[in-house]
């Protein structure tokens, strides 16, 4: 069997909210979310016997299996369907009117096809990869940024002269050229604040003439530190990576999302594989049936002559064609959860579009069990994906509180910044300068901001306690859907097992009826219409018991399956790791 590995994280229970007078009022009963898991359930209704320890399937012998122990292997050949490992039956014909062929599978190879081929697994499978790119780009704004410009700007104006004398001392044009650049490197902090250095080179070619400048061509530079940090608002790593936070919260329910996924359709395949056992062995009981009554209207088409009426060899022949139609109807059935089976599986070894019918392999058997209620609610609580995604919901709304909290604070801003200027005939010599640190400009400054009643960031604020007061109440719904669904799984699995007990008491007793009748034949002088319509009766409750053993069984299997989906432990109970 393929295995799959991932690593969940199990997160603490959250607290639940049990009333609250008012929406803007936070809840008044809470449950302390440091209570271990045990005592969660302790504090549901009705607890008191909840560790009672139940072991199934049931293996004490009935009283008609000890009053008829003396005849058990001559009554199990009488049993239709009485090979454990024997799966022979006509299937009928195929869509294409050609003989239907079968291919062997066992439920391990069933769930290990479902787990490498299901599409529905697939889907599911690349959501947390996609999650987890969101993660990147919220982590990705604490990334250093690199920016750079550069632009060339070419003048030539004229301009006023002043005149000494009516001797102009300045000229009528002005003309430059200058060539600029600047670099960046920022970085956002986690505290909120982002820092930035820069730099800034400029080099002023003046081409007026009767002017000169020095030096010319002149290059100015600057180096730059700037911090900018928010003091109230937008303050904090809290506030800075609640993004990041909430990108991971989100990655970790698709993971559990997927988790879910995978348990829902191992169950379904294994669910799926249960039923077309059912449905083979069904088809087989009917078979036997339809093979029985056949033999009793040959009996009755041979006494026509001389002892039986029209009327009973009428209702034996209808009821022969009512079996008949009953295998054709069952025949279909086997098709039809074969290609069920099929769509599951999705695998070219056995093709949808293929009219070959999956056969099962193996005997039938009660898979054995041994729980208690408590057992299993607390494996529910620990384990559930659902669950595990609504303690995941509350953290994200307690994160989306802190924002929403912060954001009502007034926006107070401070920037400092410190640059060193240079100037030199080359890029060289005015960085020179900058490095010698002879001209330092200082620059410092708050700003603030808030608006008055600062109703938006108010009403946020509250939209958000409220979101959290909703994913608490959700998570103790969650809590009451999944002891729902656990009682019920294991309410039918109690069920089933003490069906599988009756019913073969009831299939044991049925075929003492039917071996009783065959005994009764071999001795009577003559068979009369009436006895053969009575074998036919006998005959049908005889295929009823045993259609209803195996059904039990059936059921019975498939309400572990549920029991095991409603703990969510369906990938532990089949040894499955998920990477």
């Amino acid at each position: 069997m393929c295995k799959f590995i991932t690593h969940l994280s199990v997160l603490p229970l959250i607290f639940l909210v049990s009333g609250c007078s008012s929406p803007f009022k936070e809840p008044t009963t809470l449950i302390d979310p440091k209570l271990e898991i045990t005592a969660i359930i302790d504090k549901l209704p009705g607890s008191s016997n909840q560790d009672q320890t139940i072991t199934l399937p049931i293996t004490t012998p009935s009283a008609v299996e000890q009053s008829l122990r003396h005849r058990t292997e001559e009554i199990e050949l009488l049993v239709p369907a009485n090979s454990e490992l024997g799966w022979d039956a006509h299937l009928g014909f195929g869509l294409r009117r050609n003989k239907i062929n079968t291919k062997e599978l066992t439920v391990e190879k069933t769930i290990s096809l479902a787990l490498e081929n299901n599409l529905e697994i697939q889907i599911a499978t690349i959501k947390p990869s996609i999650s987890e790119q969101a993660v990147e780009e919220a982590e990705a704004v604490f990334d250093f940024v690199f920016g750079a410009s550069a632009s060339t700007t070419k003048t030539k104006t004229p301009q006023q002269q002043a005149l000494v004398g009516g001797v102009p001392i300045t000229t009528s044009e002005s003309s430059s050229n200058v060539l600029a650049g600047n670099a960046t490197l920022s970085k956002l902090m986690s505290s909120g604040g982002t820092l930035a250095i820069s730099t800034d080179v400029t080099r002023t070619n003046n081409e007026s003439t009767g002017t000169q400048f020095s030096p010319d061509p002149a290059w100015q530079t600057i180096g730059t530190l700037d911090f900018k940090q928010p003091l109230l608002r937008n303050f904090g790593e809290t506030i800075t990576l609640a993004q990041v936070r909430l990108s991971e919260i989100s990655h970790r329910q698709s993971k559990e999302e997927l988790q879910n996924t995978l348990n829902t359709i191992i169950t379904s395949a294994e669910q799926t594989y249960f039923e077309l056992i059912l449905q083979w062995k069904t088809l087989q009981v009917k078979t036997w049936l339809l093979e029985q009554g056949e033999q009793v209207v040959e009996v009755l088409d041979i006494r026509r002559t001389y002892d039986t009426g029209e009327a009973d060899y009428a209702q034996a022949v209808a009821t022969v064609q009512q079996r008949k139609s009953d295998v054709i109807t069952q025949q279909a059935l086997v098709q039809k959860t074969s290609d069920a089976l099929k769509q599951l599986i999705n695998t070219d070894e056995y093709p949808l579009d293929s009219e070959t019918v999956i056969q099962p392999a193996g005997a039938i058997e009660a898979t054995p069990i041994t729980i208690s209620l408590r057992q299993a609610l607390l494996t529910a609580l620990q384990n559930r994906p659902d669950i595990k995604k609504l303690i995941l919901f509350i953290n994200a709304e307690a994160i989306n509180i802190q924002v929403a909290d912060n954001a009502r604070m007034p926006q107070l801003d401070m920037q400092a910044q410190l640059s060193f200027h240079g100037l030199g005939e080359s890029a060289g010599g005015g960085y020179q300068e900058v490095f010698d640190t002879d001209y330092i400009n200082y620059l410092a400054g708050l700003s603030f901001e808030s608006p008055f009643g600062n109703r938006a960031a108010e009403a946020k604020y509250t939209a958000a306690r409220l979101q959290k007061m909703s994913a608490v109440a959700s998570y103790k719904q969650g809590i009451q859907k999944a002891t729902i669904e656990v009682k019920t799984a294991l309410r039918d699995v109690i069920t089933n097992a003490e069906l599988i007990h009756a019913n073969k008491s009831f299939r044991i007793a049925q075929t003492e009826n039917l071996r009783a009748l065959g005994v009764e034949e071999e001795t009577m002088a003559g068979l009369s219409p009436t006895f053969l319509n009575l074998k036919l009766q006998t005959q049908a409750g005889l295929a009823n018991a045993r259609i209803l053993e195996f059904s039990a069984i059936i059921n019975y299997n498939k309400a572990i399956a549920d029991l095991y989906l409603s703990m969510g432990t369906t990938l532990q109970m089949h040894q499955i790791e998920i990477k």
